[in-house]
C-alpha cells in the first residue's frame, strides 16, 4: 500500500530582535497552520523610485510592493494532535489567536519599540520576510467559558524590503535567500521555455538583490553603481544575441 504524502505545514516565525537565523527556536516563536490555506492571493504593486540625494530626479528604482492574502480555519477539536488535549478542551483556539496577535505587537530593544519580523514559510521555495499589516478574525464557536472554539482568520502579509531587513539578521538570511530561489526559479523557466542561457536571467536577478543589499548599508551611490552594471550586463547579453542570431 502506497504512504500517503507527507503534509507540509505552513508557518509564520516571529524573529527575535537578536535572531541570527529564520528557523522556530527557544528565541523564534512560532505559529503553524493548522489547516493550510486553500489559496494564496499574492499582489504587486510598482513601488516609487527614490531620489539620490541632492538630486531632484529619482534614479534608484525600487522594488514592487509586495503583498500575500491568506484566510485558513482554526478548529479547537482536531483528529491530529497535540492539538487535542486539555489546553485546546478549556482554552479553545484563544492560545493559537493570542499568538497571532503577539506578531503585530512592538517589540522592545535597549527600551526602543520596533515593529515585529515574521517570516512566512510556505513549502521549500518560500521563506520570505514579512510584516502581519492586516488580520480579521471571525470567531464562530464558543465553549462554555466563552472561549472560542473555531474561528477564521484572514491575514494580510506585506514583503520587507531590503532596508527594513537590515538589522536582523535572521530576516537578511531570509530575505537573501527569497530573492535567489525567485532568481532560480526564473532560469528554471527559461530553461523550460527555450529561452537561450539560464544565467543571463540569473545574473540580472542577483544584480537586482546587490541593489537591494546596497540600499540596506545606506549606500544610495553603491546601489546606482550596481543598476549601472545591471544596465551594461543587459546592454551586452542583447548585443551578444544580435551578434549570433
Amino acid at each position: 500500500m502506497q504512504k500517503p504524502p507527507t503534509l507540509n505545514r505552513a508557518m509564520l516565525i516571529l524573529l527575535a530582535p537578536n535572531a541570527k537565523n529564520a528557523t522556530p527556536s527557544s528565541n523564534n516563536n512560532y505559529f503553524a497552520f493548522q489547516y493550510n490555506p486553500e489559496k494564496l492571493l499574492h499582489t504587486f504593486n510598482q513601488g516609487m523610485p527614490q531620489a539620490t540625494a541632492g538630486y531632484s530626479t529619482p534614479d534608484v528604482a525600487e522594488p514592487p510592493v509586495e503583498q500575500f492574502n491568506l484566510t485558513f480555519d482554526l478548529d479547537s477539536v482536531d483528529p491530529n494532535p497535540p492539538i487535542q488535549d486539555q489546553i485546546a478542551a478549556e482554552f479553545g483556539v484563544h492560545p493559537a489567536l493570542a499568538m497571532l496577535e503577539l506578531m503585530m505587537q512592538p517589540q522592545v530593544i535597549s527600551g526602543k519599540a520596533v515593529m515585529p519580523v515574521v517570516v512566512f514559510k510556505w513549502g521549500t521555495n518560500r521563506s520570505v520576510p514579512v510584516r502581519i499589516v492586516g488580520m480579521n478574525v471571525e470567531e464562530k464557536t464558543f465553549n462554555p467559558t466563552l472561549n472560542p472554539t473555531t474561528a477564521t482568520v484572514t491575514l494580510t502579509l506585506r514583503v520587507l524590503t531590503a532596508s527594513e531587513v537590515a538589522t536582523n539578521a535572521g530576516a537578511k538570511s531570509a530575505y537573501t535567500s527569497y530573492q535567489n530561489a525567485q532568481a532560480t526559479l526564473v532560469d528554471k523557466y527559461r530553461t523550460q521555455t527555450g529561452q537561450g542561457s539560464p544565467g543571463d536571467v540569473g545574473v540580472a536577478a542577483g544584480a537586482s538583490a546587490a541593489v537591494g543589499s546596497a540600499v540596506a548599508s545606506g549606500s544610495v551611490a553603491a546601489a546606482s553603481g550596481v543598476l549601472k552594471s545591471k544596465t551594461k550586463i543587459q546592454q551586452a547579453t542583447k548585443a551578444s544575441k544580435r551578434t549570433y542570431a
